[in-house]
C-alpha cells in the first residue's frame, strides 16, 4: 500500500468512493479543488494495487489537526487503508508539533466510530441534529504522544 499527496486526477475517484456511501457528506471534484487552496489543508490518498483505495483530509491548525473526511471504498474495505491513512496524519500531526487530533462523525456511522475508538480517540461532545438535521454529530478527540508516530 502506497500513501500519497492526492492529485486533480483522483479527485473523480474520490467522489465516486464518497457515493458508494449513502449518507456521507459529499465534496465532489469541486470541494477537493477547493481544499487545495487552503494552505493548511492536506489530501492524501492510499493506493492498493495502482488504484486510490480511499482518502483523507485534514487541516493542520497548530497546536492540532481538524480531521474532516476519511473514506474508503467498498472494494477496499478492511485492508488497512483507513488505519494506514490515519497513521500518515499522525505523522504530519507530530512534524507540525501538533498535540491533538478533532473530528465529528455521525452517531450512525459504527464502523468508523469502532475505527477511531480503537485508535485512542474519545467522544468529548455531541451535536444533535448535525447531519441532515436528523442524525448527531460525535465529537471525537485524540491526545498525541510519541506512540503515535
Amino acid at each position: 500500500m502506497l500513501i500519497r499527496r492526492a492529485k486533480k486526477e483522483d479527485y473523480p475517484v474520490f467522489a465516486a468512493i464518497e457515493a458508494e456511501h449513502p449518507g456521507y457528506p459529499a465534496w465532489g471534484v469541486k470541494g477537493f479543488e477547493a481544499e487545495e487552496k487552503n494552505r493548511n489543508s492536506v489530501i492524501l490518498t492510499a493506493e492498493i494495487d495502482g488504484r486510490a483505495a480511499g482518502f483523507i483530509n485534514f487541516w493542520v491548525l497548530r497546536p492540532e489537526v481538524q480531521l474532516n473526511t476519511l473514506a474508503v471504498g467498498r472494494g477496499f474495505l478492511r485492508q488497512g487503508a483507513a488505519s494506514a491513512l490515519l497513521g500518515k496524519m499522525y505523522e504530519y500531526a507530530a512534524k507540525s508539533a501538533c498535540r491533538q487530533i478533532d473530528l465529528e462523525v455521525n452517531e450512525n456511522n459504527a464502523g468508523a466510530i469502532a475505527l477511531y475508538l480503537a485508535g485512542g480517540f474519545e467522544v468529548v461532545g455531541k451535536r444533535p441534529k448535525f447531519y441532515n438535521n436528523t442524525d448527531a454529530a460525535l465529537l471525537l478527540r485524540k491526545a498525541l504522544s510519541s506512540k503515535d508516530i
